[in-house]
C-alpha cells in the first residue's frame, strides 16, 4: 500500500527510520522545485539511490572528486547515448576508474545523495512498495540508521558554515597567507583554491568544480576560518534561469556587505598575520584534506572547530497592454509573461495559462509561469507532468530552430574581456567551457545544469550576442 505525504507533516529522520525499522522492500521518491530524487530499500537497507538533478548524477560526482575529467566524460556520455550502458561502467571499460573503486564511489554518491535531502523541509514524498528487490546495476548496502546519523551531523554542520557562507553571491578573496601544502598538492584542494579570485561568488565556484554545496562550502569554510581567505563584497544571484545579477555595495574593504535575502549585519574581518597559518589551522585543514583525496573521497570530513529560485525573463517579448489578458493586477511586467503575482492565482488558473502559451509554442514562457509557482505545490502530479512537457517541448523547438547541437559554439570577445557583464553562475559556467572546438551538445552534457535550463543560459547568452555558431 502506497505511502504519500509532505515532509513538513513527517520528517525525513522519522520517515526513514520507520521504513527502516518496518523491513520493508520498495522505492522512497521525493521532489522538490522540479528535481526528484529516490531511495531503493530492501528488507529496511538502502541498496540505491537516483536522482534527476545533473549535479548528482555519477559523472559530475567522478568529476568533483578528480576521478575524470570533462573530456572523459564527454567520451563516456556520447558512448552511452549509442549503447544504452551504466555510465560508470563504460569510464571502467576507459581505463578512467577500476571497478573497485566505482563501487566505492557510487555507495558514497548514494549516500550524498541521501544526506542532501536533509535540507528539503517541504518535499513532498511518496513510497511504493514491493515484494522484489529493486532491480539495480550497481546495488549498495547502508544501514538507515548509519546514514540518519552521518546525514544530521552534516545537517548541523551546514547550519554551521551557513551562518558564514548565508549567500550564494559571497565573493571570497585571498587574505596574502600561504595555505598549507596539502592543499596545493591535492587535486580538488587546489582547484578551489585558485577559483578563489576576489571576483567569483560561491555559487560559480560550486559549479566550475562540479562540487555537492556541502564539500565545496565546507572546504571554503575552513580555508575562511584559517584566515586564508575572507569575504570581499556580495552579489545579487540566482540558482534558476538566470538574470543578470547586480553587485552589493559593501561598507568597508573591512566588511561584509549586508547580504540581499537576509539583510545580515555587517561583520568585521579582522586584517590576519602574513606568512603561514597557525600550526592548529594547518592541521585542521591538512585534516580536512585526508578525506580528500584522488583515489576514493568520501564526504566525510573532519568535524568543524568553535532560496527559491527566480525564474528568467523572456527574451523577445513585449509588454502587456493594461487590462489585457495578460497583465496580472499589481504585477511587473517582465514581457508577456507576469511572474510576480502568479501565487495570486489559483494552480489551475496557472496552469491553464501555461497551457495556453504552449499550445502557441511559447514554451519558454510556459516555463516561466511554471518555475515560479511550483515550490508552492510540492508533489502536485499534474504541475510535474506538464513542467516536464514544456522542458521536453522546449528543448526540442531549442536545437531545432536556434542552437542546433552539431554547432560549434565561439566567443564574440575573451573570456578577460566578459568581466564588466552581468552574467549568473550558469551563463559565467557555460561561457567558461566554451573554446571554439566543442558543439553544443558536448557542453551541454558535462554540465551541471538540466538540459532545458542549459539551453535557456546559451539562448540568452546568443541573444546577448556573447556567442556566436559556427559549422563544424
Amino acid at each position: 500500500m502506497p505511502l504519500y505525504g509532505t515532509l513538513t507533516s513527517m520528517p525525513l529522520t522519522d520517515l526513514l527510520q520507520w521504513l527502516g525499522n518496518a523491513r520493508v522492500t520498495g522505492s522512497l521518491r521525493l521532489e522538490l522545485n522540479r528535481v526528484s530524487k529516490s531511495i531503493h530499500l530492501h528488507e529496511g537497507m538502502i541498496v540505491g539511490c537516483s536522482s534527476d538533478d545533473p549535479a548528482q548524477r555519477i559523472g559530475q560526482y567522478l568529476l568533483n572528486r578528480g576521478q575524470i575529467d570533462e573530456d572523459q566524460l564527454r567520451e563516456a556520455l556520447q558512448l552511452q547515448e549509442l549503447s544504452g550502458q551504466h555510465l560508470g561502467m563504460l569510464l571502467v571499460e576507459l581505463g578512467a576508474l577500476s571497478h573497485e573503486q566505482l563501487s566505492e564511489h557510487l555507495e558514497a554518491q548514494a549516500e550524498e545523495t541521501i544526506h542532501s535531502l536533509f535540507d528539503w523541509d517541504d518535499a513532498a514524498f511518496r513510497f511504493e512498495d514491493s515484494d522484489k528487490n529493486p532491480a539495480m546495476a550497481f546495488p549498495v548496502s547502508l544501514r538507515v540508521e548509519d546514514v540518519l546519523l552521518r546525514g544530521l551531523k552534516r545537517y548541523d554542520e551546514m547550519q554551521q558554515i551557513r551562518e558564514i557562507f548565508d549567500n550564494p553571491g559571497i565573493v571570497l578573496e585571498k587574505t596574502g597567507r600561504q595555505p598549507p601544502e596539502a592543499v596545493i598538492e591535492n587535486r580538488t584542494g587546489r582547484a578551489i583554491w585558485d577559483l578563489v579570485d576576489g571576483e567569483r561568488t560561491v555559487a560559480e565556484i560550486l559549479l566550475q568544480v562540479h562540487g555537492s554545496e556541502y564539500v565545496v562550502t565546507k572546504f571554503l569554510y575552513e580555508l575562511h576560518r584559517s584566515s586564508l581567505v575572507r569575504i570581499g563584497t556580495v552579489k545579487q544571484v540566482t540558482t534558476g534561469p538566470p538574470t543578470p545579477p547586480e553587485p552589493v555595495a559593501v561598507q568597508a574593504p573591512e566588511a561584509v556587505a549586508e547580504t540581499v535575502a537576509g539583510n545580515r549585519p555587517a561583520v568585521p574581518v579582522a586584517k590576519p598575520p602574513a606568512g603561514e597559518p597557525a600550526e592548529s589551522e594547518r592541521v585542521a585543514l591538512e585534516d580536512l584534506l585526508s578525506d580528500f583525496n584522488p583515489e576514493i573521497d568520501h564526504p566525510a570530513f573532519a568535524p568543524l572547530g568553535p532560496e527559491t529560485p527566480v525564474p528568467a525573463e523572456a527574451e523577445g517579448t513585449t509588454a502587456a497592454e493594461p487590462g489585457s489578458e495578460e497583465a496580472l493586477p499589481g504585477a511587473e511586467a517582465t514581457g508577456v509573461v507576469f511572474v510576480e503575482d502568479s501565487a495570486a492565482y489559483t494552480l489551475e488558473q496557472n496552469l491553464e495559462k501555461a497551457r495556453r502559451l504552449m499550445a502557441e509554442s511559447e514554451f519558454e514562457k510556459a516555463l516561466v509561469i511554471l518555475d515560479r509557482i511550483y515550490g508552492d505545490y510540492p508533489g502536485e502530479e499534474s504541475l510535474r507532468r506538464l513542467t516536464a512537457e514544456a522542458e521536453a517541448a522546449f528543448v526540442e523547438k531549442a536545437y531545432r530552430h536556434f542552437l542546433p547541437p552539431s554547432k560549434i559554439l565561439v566567443l564574440t570577445k575573451e573570456m578577460d574581456g566578459l568581466e564588466t557583464e552581468d552574467l549568473s553562475p550558469s551563463e559565467f559556467f557555460m561561457l567558461s567551457r566554451i573554446d571554439g572546438t566543442w558543439d553544443i551538445k558536448s557542453i551541454i552534457q558535462i554540465a551541471p545544469l538540466r538540459e532545458s535550463d542549459a539551453l535557456r543560459t546559451l539562448k540568452r547568452l546568443r541573444e546577448n550576442g556573447l556567442i556566436e555558431l559556427k559549422d563544424p
